[in-house]
């Protein structure tokens, strides 16, 4: 199974303190979303939802309206949310049952890059949007300094054998396009486990001493923070990083 049951999306982070920045962060993203999708009653999908935690900050930093749902494949991940109180389903999206024009928003966020056939994926948004929905996507980009350094063998984010697709935006943009969707934001994000994850790849794969492998975790708060002030710099800059968002809508 490529989904271990201690595969991380279904444990949670383990350090607190970046359990802590993370929620933050995150926070800021949801208020992002909140102009975007805007105020009053609103149904907003997470795809891959695992244990909620995402939910939870939709509840937290969303508008008093709305109204978190969440799917994934995990059936224990899916129950712990609706033992916080969420409408979760156990499905693949291609396969979710909901009415067309169901949501006001889907939130696809480190997913698309996991499925076998993304253009259904956004075909079956499409229909699950109504006009004026927002589907927003987070994915790897094909793009950062650490992809240019690290493609070929170690970068992280080619996460074998779970990521099947990986985009560069202008990929991401015409797959959109062509289902029908217009493109209204594209970002660069921090992609601090992209750096972490492909030096613990370089130092295990030329057999570096085990400390040195142990030190480059996606959990070292001394290499997050590094590489956090460079995906940073690079994103203000103007540059693209190993992580993008990207916010389409149906037409009205």
């Amino acid at each position: 199974m490529i989904y271990p049951s201690d595969y991380y999306a279904f444990s949670g982070v383990g350090n607190p303190l970046v359990a802590r920045l993370r929620r933050r962060w995150e926070g800021g993203k949801v208020r992002l979303y909140r102009e975007l999708v805007g105020e009053g009653d609103k149904r907003i999908l997470d795809v891959g939802c695992a244990d909620g935690r995402f939910l939870g900050l939709l509840r937290d930093f969303g508008a008093p309206g709305w109204e978190p749902v969440g799917i994934d494949i995990d059936p224990e991940a899916v129950e712990r949310c609706r033992e916080q109180g969420f409408e979760a389903h156990v499905a693949r999206m291609e396969e979710f049952q909901a009415g067309t024009g169901s949501f006001d928003a889907v939130i696809m966020l480190q997913l698309i890059e996991h499925v076998d056939d993304p253009v259904r994926i956004c075909e079956r948004v499409f229909a699950l949007l109504r006009p004026g929905g927002h589907f927003i996507v987070e994915t790897p980009n094909l793009a950062g300094l650490d992809y240019r350094g690290f493609r070929g063998r170690c970068w992280g984010h080619y996460h074998f054998p779970r990521h099947w697709n990986l985009f560069s935006t202008e990929a991401l943009h015409r797959m959109l396009r062509e289902r029908g969707f217009e493109i209204v934001r594209t970002d660069a994000l921090i992609s601090t486990s992209a750096w972490t994850i492909s030096l613990h790849n370089f130092f295990l794969d030329r057999g570096y001493p085990d400390w040195v492998v142990r030190f480059c975790s996606y959990q070292n708060p001394v290499l997050l923070s590094m590489f956090v002030v460079l995906d940073w710099l690079r994103a203000r800059l103007g540059q693209p990083t190993s992580n993008q968002r990207v916010v389409a809508r149906k037409p009205a």
